[in-house]
């Protein structure tokens, strides 16, 4: 039996270029320890004893800073898709008769 029958009414996973790919990965895997690093260090921040004055401070400096790295990287990501998808459509595509 196909593949395609087996997986039919299943929203198939995109096919990348092998040189996009890595690409895609690594900004993938940045994007999850940024992630992870935030919510640690806001995990700490929201442990902290120190002043509330001092805590909103860096709350807010740790949110600005996570949210334009985040911005970045997912800028960076769309624009990895964006390459793919413009491959994809330029590279012919093989019909069986």
């Amino acid at each position: 039996m196909p593949i395609q029958e087996i997986r039919e009414g299943q929203a198939e996973a995109p096919l990348y270029p092998d040189d996009l790919l890595p690409q895609l990965q690594q900004t993938l895997a940045t994007l999850a320890d940024l992630q992870l690093r935030y919510e640690i260090e806001r995990d700490y921040l929201e442990s902290w004893s120190g002043p509330q004055a001092a805590k909103d401070y860096l709350r807010a400096e740790l949110e600005q800073c996570h949210r334009a790295n985040r911005e970045r990287l997912v800028s960076c990501l769309e624009k990895l898709r964006r390459e793919a998808r413009n491959l994809e459509s330029a590279t012919p595509r093989r019909t069986d008769h």
